[in-house]
């Protein structure tokens, strides 16, 4: 019998590959509520597993909790998050994105479609990935690295076609979003605009309006980055070149009251 362990609200159950593993990888469950709701992790029936191995799959997992109640969906994540589990599937549906399922420790998520269903999943006392004849349900060692190197080749013509009909798709869809984007763009605060195929050329808009603003902005930008009097030897250079001024003037007021007194003419009667 194995002992039902709690830590931190976690109930802590041995993951068996077989029926008489002794050394068993330990996985960390309870019921999963957030603050944000999240309609693919709906409360009150969903179940949260912490520290699952890489080599688990939702198949496997659905097919052991369905003794519990009927499985809605089973979903992975690197970590717990509302938005984890988008980033987990994120380009795994979608054709010559070369993006396989991350093989790492992760999270999983198991939704029931009864409520029931979580009280009976938490008292479990192990996780057992195997059928009633003793037989993993999970591919594991050279077995799995030889199917992940299969199912990289695609060998059927009509599923390949279908897969690249799908890509080109998307593909003209984002382009002509872009292209309708490019029509309907104005000038950006520095006159850029976003343009098409059609129109690679003409990626400024010299307008004077356009051209005025952009002056002003370079003269305010220039205006704002100069530093007077920051460094000692501005503070000194600014100093000497006071004295000459001071200097300079002193000598035109000298040569202004020499012509004064030149000018005048004595007349004492």
């Amino acid at each position: 019998m194995v002992d039902l362990t709690e830590i931190e609200g976690y109930r802590v159950v041995p993951l068996r590959m077989t029926p008489d593993a002794k050394h068993c990888h330990s996985i960390y469950m309870r019921e999963h509520f957030i603050r944000l709701m999240d309609p693919n992790k709906p409360k009150g029936r969903t179940l949260f597993l912490l520290n699952v191995p890489p080599y688990v799959t939702e198949a496997s997992l659905q097919t052991f909790f369905k003794s519990k109640g009927k499985v809605e969906s089973v979903l992975f994540a690197e970590k717990p998050g509302r938005d984890e589990t988008e980033h987990w599937y994120e380009g795994l549906d979608v054709p010559f994105s070369n993006v396989e399922a991350p093989f790492k420790f992760k999270v999983a998520y198991v939704v029931f479609e009864k409520s029931t269903s979580i009280g009976r999943a938490l008292v479990i006392e192990s996780i057992d990935l195997f059928n009633s004849s003793g037989e993993c349900l999970i591919k594991t060692g050279m077995e799995l690295w030889h199917d992940n190197y299969v199912n990289k080749y695609i060998l059927d013509a009509e599923k390949t076609q279908r897969q690249i009909d799908a890509y080109m798709a998307k593909y003209d869809k984002r382009e002509r979003a872009a292209l309708a984007a490019a029509k309907t763009s104005e000038a950006d605060p520095d006159g850029w605009v976003t343009v098409g195929k059609d129109g690679r050329n003409a990626g400024f808009e010299q307008k004077e309006s356009v051209v005025g603003r952009i002056e002003r902005k370079m003269e305010k930008d220039k205006k704002t980055k100069e530093l007077k009097n920051f460094y000692t030897f501005q503070i000194r250079e600014s100093k000497m070149q006071n004295i000459v001024e001071l200097r300079k003037k002193y000598e035109e007021d000298k040569q202004k009251i020499e012509l004064l007194k030149k000018s005048r003419r004595f007349r004492p009667f």
